[in-house]
This record gives C-alpha cells, structure tokens and sequence, in this order.
C-alpha cells in the first residue's frame, strides 16, 4: 500500500468515525416531514436498509445503536411481510413540538390487515439545525387515535 493510499484510507476511517455533533442538520421542520417521508417511501417499498440509511447522516447521537436497531427492523419486517404482506400506503398522521427544541413526527406503515406505527424524534440543541435522535415503530397504535366527532 502507497504511503497515500495509506494517508487517504486513515482519513476516510476518521472521517466515518466523527462524532454525532458533525451530523448534517435539517434546517426545518418542513425538512423533517420531507426526509422521514422518503425514509417511510424506502419502507414501502420493502427496502429497510435504505431508509435507515437515508437517515443516518442526520443522527444527533451513536451511531452504533441506530445501525444495530437498522439492522433489527430489517429481520422484523421481512417476518412483517411473510406474515402481512406488502405494504399498501404510508400516511403521515401527528407532529409533536415541544418548544423550538423538540419534534416527533409520527407515520403509519398500513397493510391489508394491520398497522404499523413509526416515531421519528429530533432535537435541535442550537442554531445549527435538528437532528435525528430516534427512530421506532411498533404495533401499538392506540396513542395515535384522537377524539374527533362524526360527520
């Protein structure tokens, strides 16, 4: 190996190893629904690993827990879709703030017979932007419904 082969494979090891406080920052909060819709798109379209993927660059925290809960929702979701299918639609149902600090969006992955919910959290500690802090789903959907008279 080149001395600068050497040079730039350490530089790229570095690189990929910068803390969570270098993670690019969405500017809005309109870019928060626009980036986790593309990650809900990638989810529908059955390929997991690139939504998490198009997310990372935006973590506020270790990236080693999110790869790992990544690589989780990958084997969960394809016994998801051996059990119910492919996805029909994604909708985009609440958005939660606190302040200027916090934001929580949440989406529903919907299949024929069921429904998954997905939680996007972000958090902006300064004026540089949010970041991506959490990301969950789970089958329970009851904190989801809201009191709404029929029409």
């Amino acid at each position: 190996m080149t001395r600068l082969t050497s040079w730039l494979l350490a530089a790229l090891i570095c690189t990929l190893s910068l803390p969570a406080a270098a993670a690019d920052a969405l500017g809005s909060r309109e870019d928060l629904l626009q980036q986790t819709g593309v990650f809900m798109d990638s989810v529908a379209s059955g390929d997991i690993q690139a939504a998490y993927r198009h997310l990372r660059p935006h973590l506020g925290v270790d990236s080693q827990p999110y790869d790992q809960s990544a690589k989780d929702a990958v084997g969960y979701f394809s016994q998801v879709a051996d059990q119910a299918g492919k996805t029909l639609d994604t909708s985009q149902v609440r958005t939660e703030v606190i302040a200027n600090d916090f934001t929580r969006i949440s989406w529903l992955q919907k299949f024929r017979s069921a429904a998954i919910a997905w939680e996007f959290t972000f958090y902006r500690p300064d004026a540089d932007g949010w970041k991506l802090v959490g990301v969950s789903y789970s089958t329970d959907i009851e904190y989801l419904y809201r009191d709404q008279p029929i029409r």
